[in-house]
């Protein structure tokens, strides 16, 4: 039985799901729109396997090597089409070629789950950033099955790997985890009340939503909501679900005492962003983005040596991906207004909950920042 202990420190990582040998345990949706694991009473046995497997409940200390690098793709086009420098996509083109399977979030429906991949016409799923939960479904199981003949690429948020490693129990060498740092993840309940006003506003259907669109460049991306009839495209300091997101108003409540931070790192690899690459290493700033890149164990490095030949890379420390990436150490603090949101969330239209409980800093700090880039840019011709 799943111990009364982990109450909210649930990561919803379906670990304890996949492991009942009697098929007990669901992931229900509560009322924030988050899913946690729930029993039935008269299909369990009492055999505690989803209590010695949970990742919460026995998190491991597993030392990173931290060699860090920042680098981006040599690939002009992956640059682009990639949230930060495209180390993911060369990663995954990788695994790909090697006849490997990908396995990471991606829209089905405007849902976000996780899926798995077995070509690169299919990669485009995956690439750039969603802000919100993905459902991982009975996805550790399709791994666990697939490791016995083919290389697994399995990306996500650190509590999702934490969460399959935990299932499959030991390492498998053809299995690769990459995690993402993470600011927390907000509720699919908030994404899917902001589509439904967005299309019922436009009276249109949203076809695809781009939370990293970089044509505004990428340190000022936008968001951009893709309609049957038309693209709406905002700065993410002008949008309303960044807004809300950024407040950390919508978060997971494991998020705000998060155990899988620097020193608990299951992943392989950690990548992000390298957020304020100018003030530290100037000659490797790139305006299609820049990777931060961390490599935890020996199997990462053995995988970054085999790509590093597609990427332009240098060494460097953590410390100066710290600085950009503070989530990467330490987990946000709660916000006070945090159980009012969730209430208010069934009852009021998202620019009254922005106007409540949005993320108002972030629009003077993100105008600043373009005003600052744009200047730079006059001063160089």
């Amino acid at each position: 039985m799943i111990d009364k202990k982990i109450g909210n420190k649930c990561t919803g990582c379906t670990a304890c799901v996949n492991i009942c040998p009697k098929n007990a345990i669901t992931m229900k949706t509560e009322n924030t729109g988050f899913k946690y694991p729930v029993i039935n009473q008269k299909k369990c046995v009492n055999c505690k396997l989803c209590k010695k497997i949970c990742p919460v409940l026995n998190t491991k200390k597993n030392k990173s090597i931290n060699e860090c690098y920042m680098g981006s793709a040599k690939n002009e086009n992956i640059q682009k089409t990639s949230s930060s420098g495209g180390i993911f996509s060369i990663l995954a083109n990788y695994i790909l070629d090697n006849n490997g399977i990908v396995i990471g979030a991606a829209f089905v429906d405007n849902k976000l789950k996780h899926i798995a991949i077995t070509n690169k016409d299919e990669l485009e799923q995956l690439k750039g950033s969603k802000y919100l939960q993905s459902d991982l479904e009975d996805i550790f199981k399709f791994v666990k099955y697939k490791l016995k003949e083919n290389k697994i690429l399995f990306v996500g948020v650190p509590c999702q790997v934490a969460g399959l490693k935990a299932f499959l129990k030991s390492d498998y060498d053809n299995l690769l985890c990459i995690e993402l740092i993470c600011h927390g993840v907000p509720t699919p309940k908030l994404f899917d009340k902001y589509v439904k006003e967005i299309e019922k506003n436009e009276n249109d259907k949203l076809v695809k939503y781009n939370f990293r669109d970089k044509s505004t460049g990428w340190e000022t991306y936008s968001n951009t909501a893709v309609l049957s009839k038309k693209e709406i495209t905002e700065l993410y300091s002008e949008n309303n679900y960044m807004k809300l997101f950024l407040s950390d108003v919508a978060l997971r409540k494991s998020c705000f005492n998060c155990n899988f931070k620097l020193g608990n790192k299951y992943a392989d690899i950690t990548l992000g962003d390298f957020w304020g690459i100018k003030n530290y290493y100037y000659e490797m700033y790139n305006e299609n983005g820049v990777s931060a890149i961390i490599i935890n164990t020996k199997k990462g490095k053995e995988y970054f040596d085999a790509v590093k030949k597609n990427l332009k890379f240098k060494e460097c420390n953590i410390e100066s991906i710290i600085k950009g990436n503070p989530s990467l150490k330490k987990s946000v603090k709660y916000n006070k207004n945090y159980e009012n949101f969730f209430r208010d969330i069934n009852y009021l239209n998202i620019d009254k909950l922005v106007e409540k409980y949005g993320a108002k800093e972030i629009t003077l700090l993100a105008r600043f920042k373009n005003l600052a880039r744009k200047i730079i840019k006059f001063l160089r011709k």
